[in-house]
């Protein structure tokens, strides 16, 4: 299995606020960790100016953190969805195996055999 690293993050961006920044939504039964959406907003607006004008240094940067910070998000979920899938497959095999032991018996054969 090969572990995912993931560039530390020296600054949160100046504009981000540390409060109600990250929305957390359910998929397919999985908590999943995204940029809110006045977050998501801000990045349009961003990337928005971009196309029409040179963005300034500063707001460069907050662009930039803010795609390290959607990396961690990324990271964070995709963790998470394996930790998910994981536990569910040993589950799976966990009763597979209690179940092999129930049905492969030869009381069961014996039981089912006039059915």
């Amino acid at each position: 299995m090969t572990t995912s690293t993931i560039t530390p993050i020296t600054a949160l961006p100046q504009n981000l606020p540390l409060e109600g920044a990250i929305a957390i939504a359910l998929q397919d039964n999985v908590m999943i960790f995204r940029a809110s959406t006045n977050i998501q907003q801000r990045i349009e607006n961003l990337l928005d100016k971009r196309q029409e004008t040179p963005l300034t240094t500063t707001e460069e940067q907050e662009l930039d953190d803010y795609e390290a910070i959607d990396d961690y998000l990324s990271f964070v979920n995709r963790m998470i969805r394996n930790n998910f899938i994981q536990e569910k497959l040993e589950i799976t095999m966990m009763s597979e195996s209690s179940l092999a032991k129930d049905w492969l018996s030869e009381e069961n054969d014996e039981a089912w055999q006039d059915l």
